[in-house]
């Protein structure tokens, strides 16, 4: 490759000068022409320009730039007059067979073609037709705020004859707002007003509670316009006051799906909402009758803001104004005068029976509660004997299967079980002997 790009450089910048006198160049401070007669080009691996004298034309064919297998000879390809006149003769046959304008169609084969395909004029007739269906993503939205304004108005929300309808509704709108501007459309068409919150206000549909908290959710995900506009509404007060009086597991896990949606990468929601009372509100959900995975929602979203919090102040890629508005939330100091590190203990240890049974559960509840163990709750946990006797427990649980393994199929739960060692080495050191007593 570096050859072949020498040679085209060489060819772009060479100048070929017909001989005309054998003047000899003499360099001059002025700008002057080269002297004819001679060949000229920049070496690329001196960067020097070089120049000779023209070659002189020769038979030599070795310098040729078609080339020969060596022993071969070149054959002569020229076609002979005969050989030209007998193809003419076949060429004037061939198109003497070609078929005349006098080609007849059957009527009924033609009425059976034109019966299986559209012609010209309906199919442009259709295109144009389908051109003025089509609408925008704002226009979709206004008519799905029309239909559910319509049934709104009629009160007929909590009807089950117009679930399927809402149902619909809520799931083309979550589609949109995915975008963002669609969100800030979405908001500036009170969407939040006329939509969000009716569907929250709603005692007699859980279903359209779900639909509420998880478009809400989806309207502020990644969205700053949208975090700021709902504040603007008072809607972070309102979402937690929700959310506190949701009771269904279902309800449960929309609501933090929408508050972590809302506090997660915007430090001014974490400290509006994150006070004692707002912590006070997600802890009374480790009490409410729902599923152990969405009680396990609650740790896993202050694992993350606790993640988030110490990525910005460390981080050195992250910009001194970012890191203020970080530090400003004072979120560790928070959650520990909420008392975090006990209601946390508690909540591990009171469904350990629960983890215990699932693996998967029992991992993530794990890295949970490492993320927030160094430089806050680690003196906590690492006095607590129930907290240890959990970690033993599902360690040894783990330990249980992959012996009934034996062997087989066990990588991943030793990784959890790994993992779970980890965290007991971390707060209470490596044990002496080789097996822990529960």
């Amino acid at each position: 490759m570096k050859v072949l790009a020498k040679v085209l450089v060489a060819l772009l910048v060479t100048l070929c000068y017909a001989t005309k006198n054998d003047t000899v160049f003499v360099a001059t401070d002025e700008w002057q022409e080269i002297g004819d007669g001679l060949h000229v080009r920049i070496n690329l691996q001196t960067g020097k320009k070089e120049a000779k004298l023209l070659e002189q034309e020769s038979n030599d064919t070795s310098r040729s730039t078609l080339s020969t297998v060596p022993g071969a000879t070149v054959q002569n390809h020229d076609v002979g007059s005969s050989e030209r006149l007998a193809n003419m003769e076949k060429l004037k046959e061939a198109l003497q067979r070609i078929p005349t304008d006098d080609f007849k169609f059957d009527e009924n084969e033609l009425k059976k073609v034109k019966a299986k395909y559209k012609s010209y004029e309906e199919i442009r007739q259709e295109l144009k037709d389908a051109q003025l269906e089509i609408k925008t993503d704002s226009d979709i939205m206004a008519d799905l705020f029309e239909h559910f304004n319509e049934i709104r108005e009629a009160g007929r929300l909590a009807e089950a004859a117009v679930k399927t309808e809402l149902d619909v509704i809520f799931e083309d709108l979550q589609y949109l707002v995915h975008q963002i501007d669609n969100a800030v459309d979405f908001i500036s068409r009170q969407g939040i007003e006329q939509i969000i919150w009716p569907a929250l206000n709603q005692t007699e549909s859980s279903t359209l509670k779900v639909h509420g908290f998880k478009l809400l959710g989806t309207v502020v995900q990644n969205n700053p316009k949208a975090k700021v506009a709902l504040f603007e509404r008072n809607g972070g007060g309102i979402l937690l006051t929700k959310l506190s009086q949701s009771s269904d597991t279902s309800e449960v896990s929309a609501g933090l799906y929408a508050l972590g949606s809302l506090l997660r990468k915007f430090p001014f929601a974490q400290t509006e909402l994150l006070n004692p009372h707002g912590y006070s509100l997600l802890f009374e959900i480790f009490n409410k009758k729902v599923d152990l995975r969405v009680k396990f929602k609650v740790v896993k979203l202050i694992s993350d803001l606790v993640q988030d919090y110490d990525h910005a102040l460390t981080a050195p890629e992250v910009d001194a104004l970012t890191k203020e508005q970080y530090r400003s939330t004072n979120l560790k100091e928070g959650l520990l005068k909420a008392d975090y590190c006990n209601q946390a203990r508690e909540f591990f240890h009171h469904n350990k029976v629960g983890f215990a049974q699932d693996e998967n559960l029992t991992e993530e509840v794990v890295e949970a509660l490492r993320s927030v163990s160094a430089g806050m709750c680690a003196d906590t946990w690492s006095r607590c004997a129930l907290f240890r006797h959990t970690l033993l427990v599902l360690r040894n649980t783990l330990d249980t299967r992959l012996g009934e393994l034996g062997g087989k199929d066990g990588a991943y739960l030793g990784e959890v079980q790994a993992e779970v060692v980890r965290f007991l080495e971390e707060l209470y050191g490596k044990p002496k002997e080789s097996r822990d007593e529960l």
